[in-house]
């Protein structure tokens, strides 16, 4: 008989289409550059006659007119960039508005999908966002953009599944490599962003790795292979007793990344409410960031710039602390009312000038552990996003990459980790934990896992393999809900449905505090509406929730009574 075998395997393919994208990756980055430069140069240098200062030199220059009364161009600039990105993302892509990585991280979860006007949609809004001075980032534009053009290649070719999550992910990866130049901290930020918990999508790191390395190398040859910063030589970590300096700064960058998320959300819930065209709205929020930068323009655009001035020592505590109060309400403004760009650079400006700021004071109280102010701007860049987006170790390696300060690895370790546990402690039952609004806890509580765990705990329970087809969410609601419970073990155990009745002892409580007391018993998952929870001892149950539970035909006459009120 004659085996058929494909050409290549799986994996092979991958890694070719891996390639292409990387390709892509860097010459969307490379592109989307330049539409931010072109942006930038007709609005906000143009109009708004401000050029803000471009980091990788030791003498960051600085254009703006002089006198108050002159500085009213600045917020006519950055008002017409944000009517101008309203109007494009809400007339044709409602979706490309906001934070393009949040997007990027929802559909992955919601398997893998995104229109294929996205990428240039995203692209031009973006663009006119941050050119005309608004406060966001490059990144999350170009990792939407990159993520659609995986997207786009996934459909093309027919894949599925796994497959085409990974090829998304790859799409992540390349962007943000190319545009960051930071090959490996982008891809493993690509698999670590995904998750609120300390969870990785290992499977897809081989991928996102050949993505951004490809990626990187194209973007290099355009753009050149420096360092997005600059920083004065000679800095690393020699005394141990300045880990006491950077543990304030870890726990102060905690501290403000848990504050940083309910900022931003709770801005974007406001315009949500107000009334008008929703197109209209971005345009609102660019006025108000405009108006606040007359008076301190530092705010405005990504702050890459301010972030070198503070590097090299060249700017004055009274600005560190304006941008430090302020670059977290203009972000909020900024993409909270629906404009286009990326959260990444502001959190990080934010971060670099907490660290001037704790450096500054540490080095009056401690004198002994004198460090240079750039050591505490470099590891206060990594720690505050560390903990506001919940990805401590790719957040790590990018700073490095962007900086070239690898001698502080140490140190950025102990602030980025102490920074995530503060946040994490902090932001614990809040309804905005973290930046990135579609991150899940871990994979269980990912739409595009779930299905495999229920198949999973349902396998174990029969020792042998049941089909994947058989076992889909809504084939096994059809079955639960409104038929007979499903043998396992030849009638050992039932894989059942009961509804939570309101006043009953279950709803109100969490599974541990219900089920948990039930002997013979096993929660494996809540069916609320549309949505199936992984159940875990935490979660709590529901009126009207349908609980999936493995109990055994003498329990589940007690587990139905319990759920209904009866006892």
């Amino acid at each position: 008989m004659t085996v058929n075998r494909p050409l290549f395997k799986p994996t092979y393919r991958l890694i070719g289409y891996c390639l292409f994208i990387g390709v892509c990756g860097g010459l969307a980055a490379v592109a989307f550059d330049w539409m931010v430069h072109l942006a930038q140069h007709y609005l906000l240098s143009g109009i708004g006659r401000y050029t803000p200062p471009e980091p990788g030199t030791t003498e960051p220059a600085v254009q703006l007119l002089g006198r108050l009364e002159s500085r009213w161009w600045i917020p006519v600039a950055t008002t017409l960039g944000g009517l101008l990105s309203g109007f494009i993302v809400f007339k044709w892509a409602p979706e490309a508005e906001g934070h393009g990585t949040d997007a990027a991280v929802g559909a992955y979860h919601e398997g893998g999908q995104i229109r294929a006007r996205i990428p240039f949609i995203k692209a031009v809004a973006s663009a006119l966002t941050i050119g005309s001075g608004g406060v966001a980032g490059k990144e999350g534009p170009t990792a939407q953009i990159s993520v659609g053009i995986g997207s786009i290649l996934g459909r093309v070719l027919g894949l599925r599944g796994s497959e085409r999550r990974a090829l998304l992910l790859a799409g992540m990866a390349a962007g943000l490599a190319a545009i960051f130049r930071a090959p490996l901290g982008m891809a493993i930020f690509s698999v670590e962003i995904l998750y609120s918990e300390m969870v990785f999508e290992s499977e897809s790191l081989i991928y996102t790795v050949i993505a951004a390395v490809t990626a990187y190398a194209v973007h290099g040859m355009f753009a050149g292979w420096d360092h997005i910063f600059f920083i004065p030589s000679g800095i690393t970590f020699d005394k141990p007793l300045t880990l006491v300096s950077f543990t304030v700064l870890g726990l102060a960058a905690g501290l403000l990344g848990s504050i940083l998320p309910t900022v931003f959300y709770r801005t974007r819930d406001l315009f949500l409410r107000l009334p008008g065209p929703p197109h209209i709205k971005p345009a609102i929020g660019a006025l108000c960031v405009g108006i606040a930068g007359m008076f301190v323009p530092e705010i405005l655009g990504t702050g890459y710039g301010w972030v070198q001035l503070a590097l090299v020592g060249k700017l004055s505590i009274a600005t560190v602390l304006l941008i430090l109060l302020l670059k977290g309400p203009g972000l909020a403004a900024t993409i909270g009312s629906g404009g286009s760009g990326g959260v990444f650079a502001p959190s990080v400006a934010i971060g670099a000038m907490l660290g001037a700021a704790v450096g500054a004071m540490m080095n009056t109280l401690l004198p002994g552990s004198h460090l240079p102010i750039a050591a505490f701007v470099v590891v206060g860049m990594a720690s505050v996003f560390a903990g506001a987006a919940r990805t401590p170790i790719s957040t790590l390696i990018m700073v490095a990459e962007m900086t070239g300060g690898y001698g502080l690895i140490v140190p950025a370790m102990l602030s980025n980790i102490l920074s995530f546990m503060v946040q994490h402690s902090l932001t614990s039952g809040l309804k905005y934990p973290t930046l990135y609004e579609s991150q899940v806890a871990r994979r269980e509580d990912s739409p595009t896992h779930r299905g495999v765990f229920v198949r999973r705990a349902v396998e174990i329970l029969d020792h042998e393999a049941l089909e994947g087809a058989d076992l889909t969410m809504p084939r096994l609601a059809s079955l639960l809900r409104f038929g007979e419970p499903i043998p396992v073990q030849d009638d050992k155990w039932r894989l059942v449905t009961v509804t939570v009745e309101p006043g009953s002892a279950f709803a109100g409580h969490t599974v541990a505090e219900t089920v948990g007391g039930i002997s013979g018993t096993t929660a494996v998952a809540v069916l609320r509406g549309d949505e199936m929870l992984i159940a875990r001892g935490p979660t709590r149950l529901e009126a009207g929730d349908q609980l999936l539970a493995v109990t055994t035909p003498e329990s589940h006459e007690f587990l139905q009574a319990f759920a209904q009120g009866e006892r």
